[in-house]
């Protein structure tokens, strides 16, 4: 058996988890990121709304409210040395009930951030799609959005030449504890280390039965998504929330930052599963339809579902009262995304580690993106390399090269969505249907595989099933 030693390990490769191993990572710490699944990124991290909150509408006082209030304002400095597109367009919470408005205005006040009350007459100048009934509301200017996953593979991969180091495909068997080391198995691989970080999101129970921790009350709350084209990117300027319920922020309208429109979520108790429902699907469309005018849900390209894990009313970040040297990290739920910087330094610092020392760290190279070129930088960039005057997607115009440049850098992808996720083919209109089949094939000749091995995601969702010699598809 193959056997690693670390200062702290890590589990699950979520936008949390790879947050607190890039700062270890960065801070100079020999540091283990463990992950089931084949690549970062592949739960609730994914399948969010990509919005970093302000924080006007955490109960002041909470860990959420402190952590998403921190978070928010480290979140330029962070996506500026990674290369990660984050866009400032702000947010409005709109409605008809005034009181709630004030409630929130003094939240926001309360917590120490921006925001202003709105009537009626202003709120039509910024968002002239908004309904008949729409009377009120609040603009908090510091809200941003972010693609959330791939925020978290840049994260990681300047983890990786941090000196990090990420198990894949690591289905945690068995943890053992001696002379304060901790023996990690999954049968295949030992990794030994000081500490113990749980991450594991939807997972946390039953990881914590094998380190013998703490179990939580987690609760599932399942909300489904539409994601409408490109066409429709002009239909609000910012993201834009319902007033908010018991239930959770309502379904919201937002822009992505690739360019899309995101409508949803719903809200139910569920279990850790990701389906989507004809019943949430009408409700989004009938809840949206109350809120703001000419939101075209015909225009939809995709749509999808992600799962909460919730714990009470708040984060539950804690060191184990059961387990010395292991951390729990539960119930992170809304506003998780946003807070996930405050509670790795946080959590560093619950660990007595260092927190600051990174005048030395390493920056990943920027992703290419012919997209963001001038056709003067494009055409020196094809001539250097004709890969890059070669369309793959048509839909996302993403080329050879961008692809194999993805491929090739410190975490390797594997699977079709870890490509997607990376640079986009398979992310337009028509999701995939005429790139995938070239994808697989790119993916599989950089990583010596055949089109045979190549996954869409998890081990068991094969892109080819059967033979397909007989239908012309060169292996």
């Amino acid at each position: 058996m193959e056997k690693k030693i670390f200062d702290v390990a890590v589990i699950g490769a979520v936008v949390v988890g790879v947050s607190i191993f890039n700062d270890l990572a960065r801070n100079g710490y020999n540091v283990a990121l463990i992950e089931k699944e084949l690549d970062v990124s592949t739960g609730t991290t994914k399948a969010n709304s990509g919005i970093i909150h302000a924080g006007f509408d955490c109960k002041p006082g909470t860990l959420k409210a402190k952590l998403n209030v921190e978070g928010n304002r480290m979140f330029p400095d962070i996506c500026n040395r990674l290369h990660v597109p984050l866009v400032r367009c702000g947010a409005y919470v709109i409605g008809n009930d005034e009181k709630v408005v004030n409630d929130l205005l003094s939240r926001a006040k309360a917590n120490g951030v921006v925001a202003e009350k709105l009537n009626r007459k202003q709120l039509v100048t910024k968002l002239p799609n908004i309904t008949e009934n729409v009377t009120c509301g609040l603009f908090a200017p510091n809200s941003y959005i972010i693609e959330p996953y791939f925020y978290t593979i840049c994260l990681c991969e300047e983890g990786v030449v941090n000196g990090g180091k990420v198990f894949f495909d690591y289905n945690l068997k068995k943890v053992n504890r001696a002379e304060n080391v901790f023996t990690l198995t999954d049968g295949k691989t030992i990794i030994e280390a000081r500490y113990i970080v749980n991450c594991a999101g939807g997972l946390f129970n039953e990881v914590s039965t094998i380190l013998q921790a703490e179990h939580y009350d987690i609760k599932y709350r399942r909300g489904e998504y539409y994601v409408l084209d490109h066409s429709e990117k002009d239909v609000v300027p910012a993201t834009v929330f319902p007033l908010p319920s018991s239930a959770g922020k309502g379904v919201l309208v937002t822009p992505t930052a690739s360019g899309n429109i995101l409508v949803g979520p719903t809200s139910y108790e569920s279990d850790n599963s990701t389906i989507t429902t004809d019943d949430g699907l009408k409700e989004i469309s009938s809840k949206v339809a109350g809120m703001l005018n000419n939101i075209n849900l015909g225009k939809t390209i995709r749509i999808f579902s992600g799962v909460r894990s919730i714990v009470g009313d708040d984060f539950v970040i804690e060191q184990s009262k059961k387990v010395d040297g292991v951390v729990n990290v539960a119930g992170i739920c809304s506003p998780g995304l946003s807070s996930a910087p405050a509670i790795s330094k946080y959590v560093i610092n619950m660990l007595g580690l260092n927190y600051s020392n990174t005048s030395h760290a390493k920056t990943i190279t920027p992703y290419t993106k012919l997209s963001e070129l001038s056709v003067e930088e494009r055409n020196r960039l094809i001539k250097k390399n004709s890969d890059y005057g070669k369309i793959v997607c048509k839909c996302e115009n993403i080329t050879l090269g961008e692809i194999k440049d993805a491929i090739n850098r410190p975490i390797r992808p594997t699977t079709l969505d870890g490509i997607k996720r990376r640079v986009r083919p398979g992310m337009g209109r028509c999701q995939g249907g005429f790139c995938n089949d070239k994808v697989a094939l790119i993916l599989a000749k950089e990583n010596g595989r055949t089109i045979d091995d190549i996954v869409k995601e998890k081990k068991a969702g094969k892109y080819v099933v059967g033979d397909v010699a007989s239908k012309g598809v060169d292996r």
